[in-house]
């Protein structure tokens, strides 16, 4: 026993002797001409050869021996440098300068690339990385971004050699920065991709609204494992995806090592000379230790957007796991610049830091702990004290950064940015705010061959009315028709975060005849994926009004549910009638009567939908979204004539293939079992004119109610190659193939009269080209294409299964 106290007090000795001869020292690394800090920066001493790297910020702590004299440091672009260690600073604070110049470096290798190897244990180590390949975790994370004015040579300059402008200029980025916003978010997920974020507390300069902090936190993706990058909106391949190695050029540019005796290889990477694919460019710090990603750094290499992005990641080893534990955004706004009118011109930047902490790598939560949306933000997120703040921040506001809130605030609550962001987000739906109602844009003009142009209004009560019921109405004139429209509708909110909605409907108007209509249509009229109306010809004046019950179940949150009860009186279009042996002993019927029971859904995979203080925001599904319809015709009844069964089926989706661009589908299909009026069987959207507007999920080489089903089934294939076929320096075309295919029935033809038709037994086939983008004009671009008819239904003449077309697409 003795011996063995003895034993362990000597161990205990060396270990203290060891400890005490040695010591931690921390410090920064800067860039020396900007002064911004440098991530992932290679440190290491020069005596025990142990090293670090700096973190996301450009801070460092490492352990050294108290004889260490000194740390050598290299960084890609940078001259490498040794620092001596000042044992007396709390704080190391090191510069390193940039290379003067760098040649474009051409690597040829006699054999393999030796970056090869290491990506590909990366890719084949992928999955085990990937934190959202884990069962579960949670985690919180503050987010903040400020924007400035890069304008460091201004800065510089002795004031009073500096003009009125420019003095005042000075003056205000002295103290402030134009934008500081604030988020605290806690986030759990569960496989596979069930995601939850619920937003506890934000802060915006000027601003309340908690949902502008939000957007701005989601420019980039979590985790730098996934196949697709995505950063502000796009998709970008990434570096360490399968077949990398074909597109990407690696280049091992240092290697170092930890204290664990883990190597630490830094390898930049850039798309390859020639090749045309959204890539990026950058470097990634591979750990030997499971081959995973330390850090990373990467941007677009194309900054003609007018907006530069560079990311950064940060992981870290926890319980054996890598997790990023820190994600940097920097924008620069290259087309946004500020002058003093003096010649001079500074760039707009942003730089946002978001840290994760509270990690939780085996968090005991079940799917009903997850909201019915992907994000919720919780109502009092924009009212948290500074005691909240306090918990979460890194460190604590600076004299400047209270100073912007202070200035920012002020100035927001006399403009009411509120108000401003409030109308923007009303716009985004369609409506326009005017005191306690909203215009519905969409019911102000629109066009199609029957009505002609169609002139209107549409208002509804808005929030400063009640948040909890809604009331307004249409009425509209059509000036080839000669009709007038007219309806009125209320509803009330049930519950707003399952969405449940209970809407009343009354109106006479007309709807076109043979056409499919889902429960959550949003009809936009001018839409590119709504302008296949302007072609519809065949309408039916409809009298009638609907009941109806939207809602979300918690358990099953993708689902979107409506229930509703729907009558109606359609007169035919002009001489057409309709019979049939069973209804009215086969008496001719030009008017329809319709008592209707629906039920339907809509179905979006792990759909991000963020609620908002204007109702729910959907960022879309990586999936395919389906609506399904069912709908119940009920005879005998005052008002129902027709006994039916009738299922609608819409699936939609869109997937980026790597290296061949973005493809679209979209399927149609129903079936109606009884025997019904053509008003509401099925007429496949043909949009044929020999030269007219392209008209996306429609037949353009199609005539306008060439075909009539009562089973059909429509499918609308598009793939854009973007600009990976050809690219020049300013103008880019995008070529967008198409082909659309149709197949359809008719049972009881002998029941319509008076009407010209065909069916679809045979396949109608078509296919064509659109080049976008002739003439970008940012907010819109316009093209050219053609489309030609082939298969069973081609025509004799082959000049008319062509249709040209002309394109429009909006940039938002």
């Amino acid at each position: 026993m003795f011996r063995q106290f003895i034993f362990i007090f000597f161990i205990l000795f060396i270990i203290n002797e060891g400890i005490s001869q040695s010591l931690v020292i921390e410090g920064i690394v800067r860039d020396k001409n900007s002064r911004e800090p440098l991530a992932f920066v290679n440190i290491i001493a020069e005596k025990t050869k142990t090293g670090v790297t700096t973190d996301i910020d450009g801070k460092f702590s490492i352990r050294v021996d108290q004889k260490e004299c000194c740390l050598n440091l290299t960084y890609v672009g940078y001259e490498s440098y040794q620092h001596n260690i000042d044992f007396t600073a709390k704080s190391q604070r090191i510069f390193l300068s940039p290379k003067l110049y760098q040649l474009d470096e051409v690597e040829v290798f006699p054999g393999i690339n030796p970056a090869h190897r290491i990506i590909k244990n990366v890719v084949d180590h992928r999955n085990e990385n990937n934190p959202e390949k884990l069962d579960a975790f949670t985690y919180t994370s503050y987010d903040k971004m400020v924007v400035t004015v890069d304008a460091d040579s201004l800065m510089l300059k002795d004031t009073s050699l500096l003009d009125t402008t420019q003095r005042t200029v000075k003056e205000f980025l002295d103290k402030r920065d134009i934008f500081l916003m604030e988020t605290v978010t806690e986030r759990k997920y569960m496989s596979p991709g069930l995601n939850q974020e619920n937003v506890l507390a934000t802060r915006v300069s000027g601003f309340k609204d908690p949902l502008i902090a939000f957007m701005i936190s989601q420019i980039q993706s979590t985790s730098f494992y996934d196949e697709l990058i995505q950063i502000a909106g796009k998709k970008y391949i990434n570096p360490i995806s399968k077949g990398s190695t074909n597109k990407y050029f690696f280049l091992i540019e240092d290697t170092t090592y930890n204290e664990r005796g883990d190597s630490i290889f830094s390898i930049s990477f850039r798309p390859m000379i020639n090749t045309k694919f959204d890539g990026l460019q950058g470097f990634l710090y591979i750990n030997s230790y499971k081959w995973a990603i330390q850090n990373v750094k990467a941007q677009p290499p194309d900054d003609s957007t007018g907006i530069v992005i560079k990311i950064q990641q940060a992981y870290e080893l926890l319980e054996d796991q890598w997790f990023p534990t820190q994600l940097n955004t920097d924008i620069i706004f290259t087309n946004f610049a500020a002058s003093t009118g003096q010649g001079d011109s500074y760039a707009l930047v942003g730089k946002g830091r978001s840290y994760i902490r509270d990690i939780n790598l085996n968090p005991d939560i079940k799917k009903n702990d997850f909201g019915y949306h992907e994000v919720e933000i919780e109502s009092d997120a924009a009212k948290k004290k500074g005691e909240f703040w306090d918990e979460y921040r890194i460190d604590s506001l600076t004299e400047r950064e209270l100073e912007t809130y202070r200035f920012i605030d002020s100035i927001g609550n006399e403009a009411n940015f509120d108000r401003m962001a409030s109308i923007a987000q009303t716009l985004l739906s369609g409506r326009i705010p005017v005191g306690f109602v909203d215009i519905d844009l969409n019911r102000i003009a629109h066009y199609n061959r029957y009505e002609g142009f169609y002139l209107g209004i549409g208002l509804h009560t808005n929030d400063r009315v009640s948040k909890k019921f809604k009331t307004g109405g249409f009425w509209g004139y059509g000036f080839g028709d000669k009709r007038a429209k007219y309806g009125m509708d209320f509803s009330i909110n049930v519950h707003k975060r399952s969405e449940s909605v209970i809407r009343i409907d009354a109106y006479n108007k007309v709807t076109t005849s043979g056409s499919v209509n889902f429960f959550d249509d949003k009809y936009q009229a001018w839409s590119p994926s709504n302008f296949y109306e302007f072609f519809a010809s065949r309408m039916n004046i409809t009298i009638g009004g609907e009941l109806s019950y939207t809602f979300r179940v918690k358990p099953l949150r993708d689902f979107k549910w409506n229930i509703g009860l729907q009558m109606q009186e359609k007169k035919a279009y002009q001489e057409y009638y309709f019979t049939s042996p069973d209804i009215d002993a086969g008496a001719p019927q030009t008017i329809f009567d319709f008592t209707n029971l629906k039920i339907g859904f809509r179905f979006a995979f792990r759909e991000k939908v963020v609620e908002t203080t204007k109702g729910q925001f959907s960022f879309g599904s990586k999936y395919p979204v389906v609506w399904l319809s069912y709908t119940k015709g009920i005879s005998g009844s005052v008002f129902g004539a027709y006994n039916y069964d009738k299922i609608d089926l819409k699936v939609e989706g869109n997937k980026y293939i790597k290296y061949l661009g973005h493809f679209n589908f979209r399927l149609m299909a129903g079936i109606v079992f009884g025997q019904i009026p053509a008003s509401d069987l099925y007429i496949e959207n043909g949009s044929y004119r020999t030269f007219t507007i392209y008209a996306p999920n429609s037949f353009g080489t199609m005539r306008t109610n060439e075909f009539l089903s009562d089973k059909y089934a429509s499918l609308y294939l598009t793939h854009n190659f973007g600009n990976l076929l050809i690219d020049f320096k300013r103008f880019h075309p995008e070529f967008m193939v198409v082909t659309n295919i149709a197949f359809g029935n008719l049972s009881n033809p002998e029941n319509h009269h008076n009407i010209d038709y065909n069916t679809l037994e045979k396949g109608y086939y078509e296919s064509g080209l659109i080049i976008r983008k002739l003439l970008d004009l940012r907010i819109l671009d316009l093209g050219i294409g053609a489309l030609y008819r082939y298969g069973p239904y081609s025509l004799d003449n082959i000049s008319l299964n062509f249709a040209y077309k002309f394109s429009v697409f909006y940039g938002f």
